[in-house]
């Protein structure tokens, strides 16, 4: 036997049992909220029943019955925690001397139940006060899971 061979097969072997380890280890990792993905952010005026945008806009008008936020996530484990903040960012003084800028006006929280990907969406409504309007300006919609910002949009209320 060629001693040159056989550890040319040694090698080979090593070689082998490093790319089947570093397989096992990254290529059957459950999904984390790390490596997780919102994507597909988008605001409008409802969402179908797949949960996906119905009349993309991102201006509304002031006596807007709502908003839409739908958006797509990916690769995230069951028992993420995803979490919708809309904020009021500023625009009119009225408003802001009242709440100041970049005002979290709602923050709304959900849980992942399903493994894979799929679309969701997290809405606004107005509150049920006579007459309401929304304080024009500008808004942002960001999304977190397990505490990490993920997406985040604006939109307009004109």
């Amino acid at each position: 036997m060629n001693n040159g061979s056989k550890g040319y097969k040694s090698a080979l072997g090593i070689a082998v049992v490093l790319m089947l380890a570093t397989f096992l280890v990254t290529g059957c990792q459950e999904p984390s909220s790390a490596t997780g993905v919102v994507s597909e952010i988008t605001m409008s005026t409802g969402v179908d029943s797949n949960n996906r945008p119905v009349n993309t806009t991102t201006v509304f008008p002031a006596d807007a019955e709502g908003f839409y936020c739908s958006f797509k996530l990916s690769g995230f484990p069951v028992g993420a925690q995803v979490e919708a903040q809309w904020i009021y960012v500023g625009g009119d003084p009225q408003a802001e001397a009242v709440t100041g800028k970049n005002y979290v006006a709602e923050t709304q929280k959900a849980t992942v139940t399903k493994k894979g990907q799929g679309y969701t969406y997290t809405a606004y409504a107005q509150p049920g006060i006579p007459d309401y309007t929304w304080p024009k300006g500008d808004y942002k919609v960001v999304i977190n899971v397990d505490g990490l910002e993920k997406a985040s949009t604006t939109f307009k209320v004109q």
